[in-house]
């Protein structure tokens, strides 16, 4: 298997493995090309990470993303680029117009839900592999890469968040890559999430 950067024409596999692998979430309700701008500026930006793993024959099976300073990269998403975010987001806004709506602005506000004591921690902000690759250790060699990646970049904190409720499975696997639960607070939803950190 090779784990890399990402390039451009990766983007449409990552949105497709986002969509199977957070099918109802958050993010995956504002629709592909909402997921394509994000990506593209994982990507792009300077402060960002995106990398992809592929199998035997080079198919893009699980990719992670993040920035090692969420709270300017996403100010700097919002002054750039929020009407083209915006804009994205029509499609599943016309379809669930109360929900997305709701998310949109929470998307469009979002500073990377890093407190004050993780000052110069870097952001691990989605990381995924198809559902039938699972339970062959893909998601903890992509996950030690990104960190490798991190730390060549300049970062010994990294952190990430997960729903508190409903996801033993998911907490338990950073658990037992080194992570630790920071604290928890609750999303404009009141949906209660977790925060996990670990020191590379």
């Amino acid at each position: 298997m090779i784990i890399r950067n990402a390039t451009e024409k990766d983007i449409p596999d990552v949105i497709r493995i986002h969509l199977k692998a957070f099918d109802g979430f958050f993010l995956s309700l504002l629709g592909p090309s909402f997921l394509r701008l994000l990506y593209v500026s994982f990507m792009n930006m300077d402060s960002g990470v995106m990398r992809v793993i592929e199998n035997d024959n080079l198919d893009v099976i699980g990719f992670a993303a993040g920035t090692t300073t969420p709270q300017i990269f996403f100010s700097q998403l919002r002054k750039e680029k929020w009407l083209q975010f915006a804009l994205s987001a029509l499609p599943g806004m016309l379809r669930n117009p109360v929900i997305v709506t709701k998310k949109l602005y929470h998307a469009l506000t979002y500073k990377g839900d890093k407190p004050a004591n993780l000052d110069n921690a870097a952001l691990l902000s989605s990381i995924a592999v198809l559902p039938e690759f699972s339970g062959k250790s893909i998601g903890k060699k992509l996950l030690n890469d990104y960190e490798l990646k991190i730390k060549e970049k300049g970062s010994n904190l990294l952190y990430l968040t997960t729903d508190k409720f409903g996801n033993d499975n998911v907490v338990s696997f950073y658990k037992r890559c080194g992570y630790q639960i920071d604290s928890e607070f609750k999303q404009p939803n009141q949906r209660l999430m977790l925060r996990l950190t670990k020191y590379l």
